[in-house]
Formats: structure tokens, C-alpha cells, sequence
């Protein structure tokens, strides 16, 4: 039997997850789902990450969900560490662990997309790119030295999309949301006090989109947080698309943020 992350659940009316379908559903054949964490670190190649690539890959299909995106820090430093190599060089490093994961997703039957937690030279904030590609570091090497405004309109053009991650944790603050197409309205890592009811509020307060993901780093953040859809997302540019539309059955965690209010 599939085990299931057991983590709360909310649907896109605001409700508990669970009492909607005792509510609604009562007799009826349950609505299949598909789960996916939109926040994932590798060991490879982020610095804070605890747990090999492959590793992460079957801990997720352990618990059921059937996808995640891997956003690993996408950080100066990093490329700084690797001095004089070619970029293409220092590209194809940084994409090691998303790399991995993928090979090993293929294998077991878990979908990996590809992500960022990007944070620029001169700007202490983090922000989540969903929709981009590998084609798109190796033509912008000039990324990290940017700014907001102009990912913004780099996003624009390219079609992905910029959430800010955990815009009220300690150290963060919120951006200017003319410049985000979403914000994580649920960060599930457990060392660290998002404050996402904050956020939420935030979100709600100038209409952005909503993202949840777990920020997972090592065990213990498995599947704290995430998406659940009613359709399996193949293609990149179909997780661009729910993200866009908020076409998701929930949030993941999110109960937690909404009971606080």
C-alpha cells in the first residue's frame, strides 16, 4: 500500500481538506490526486543540503507524492568556489543534483522538474523560478549579478514564473510585489519560523499567487509541504501552467497557516 505524507491539507475554498470529503463525498469513489513539492535542495549541490539526489527521489516516492521540483540555491558563492572554469563548466556542476534526481526519477517513476532558489549578489532575499531551463543559465551568466526588476522582465519574456520564498522569515523581508508573480504562502522546514501566516496575508493582500513546498533539505523535512493537482503533470510547462492558473486542488500545510488567523 502507498503510505501518504501526513501533513495538512487545504483546498483552494479555504476548508480542511479532509473534512470537505467526509462532507462531500460520502458513498462516492475518491477523486484521484497527484502531489508535488514545489521546494527541494540536494546535497550536491546546495551547501545546507543533507541528503543525495537519488536519495530524495525514493524518500518522496516512499510517501506517495509523484513529483518535485528541485530548486537548489542558486548563490554567487557557489560559482565563486569554482574560480576560472568556463561557464558552461560551472553550469553543468551547479546542475549535478537536479541532474541525479532526474536520472533517478525516470527509474523509479517520479517526475523532477527543474527550479532555482535564486539569490542575487547584492540582495539578501530568495526567490523561487519555476519554468526556467538549462539553456537559460548558459546564456545568462550575467543572472546573478542582476536585479529583481530586471528577472522580472527576463521572466516576462521567457514565460517562467518568480515566487518569492519565505518572504517573512528572519533575514527576509517582502519584495515589491509588482515585481513577483507569486509568493510561498507555506514553508514547511521545520528549523525555522516562516511566519507564513504573514505571508499569506501578503499574498491575499496584493493578489499574488500562492505557493507551498517543504524546503527540504534533510529527512526530516520530507513532505511537509507542496501542491496537489487532479491531473498528472508531465511537461515543464505544464506545472507553469497550474502554477499560473492556481489550477491546484490544495496547498499543502496550509491548514496550519489558516488556523492561526
Amino acid at each position: 500500500m502507498e503510505k501518504r505524507a501526513n501533513v495538512p491539507v487545504v483546498t483552494k475554498e479555504g476548508c480542511d481538506y479532509a473534512q470537505a470529503w467526509a462532507r462531500g463525498n460520502r458513498g462516492r469513489k475518491t477523486m484521484k490526486t497527484y502531489r508535488y513539492d514545489l521546494h527541494v535542495h540536494t546535497r550536491e549541490t546546495s551547501g545546507c543540503g543533507r541528503v543525495p539526489a537519488r536519495r530524495v527521489v525514493d524518500l518522496y516516492r516512499e510517501i506517495g507524492y509523484h513529483g518535485l521540483v528541485i530548486t537548489d540555491h542558486y548563490l554567487p558563492e557557489f560559482f565563486a568556489r569554482l574560480g576560472r572554469r568556463p561557464w558552461p563548466e560551472k553550469v553543468a556542476r551547479f546542475l549535478a543534483g537536479y541532474r541525479a534526481a532526474l536520472a533517478r526519477g525516470r527509474e523509479v517513476g517520479l517526475r523532477v522538474f527543474f527550479g532555482l532558489e535564486l539569490r542575487f549578489a547584492d540582495d539578501p532575499l530568495d526567490y523561487l523560478i519555476y519554468g526556467i531551463d538549462e539553456d537559460f543559465l548558459l546564456a545568462y551568466p550575467e543572472l546573478l549579478t542582476a536585479d529583481l526588476a530586471t528577472l522580472h522582465d527576463l521572466a516576462k519574456a521567457g514565460g517562467f514564473l518568480v515566487y518569492q520564498a519565505h518572504p517573512f522569515r528572519s533575514g527576509s523581508s517582502p519584495a515589491p510585489p509588482e515585481l513577483l508573480d507569486g509568493v510561498e504562502v507555506y514553508n514547511g522546514n521545520p528549523r525555522h519560523d516562516s511566519r507564513n501566516h504573514l505571508a499569506l496575508a501578503f499574498a491575499r493582500r496584493h493578489g499574488l499567487r500562492m505557493s507551498s513546498g517543504s524546503d527540504f533539505h534533510q529527512p526530516e523535512d520530507l513532505g511537509r509541504g507542496g501542491i496537489e493537482v487532479t491531473e498528472e503533470l508531465i511537461r515543464p510547462e505544464e506545472l507553469v501552467t497550474v502554477l499560473r492558473r492556481q489550477d491546484f486542488h490544495a496547498l499543502l500545510g496550509l491548514a496550519t497557516v489558516i488556523s492561526r488567523e
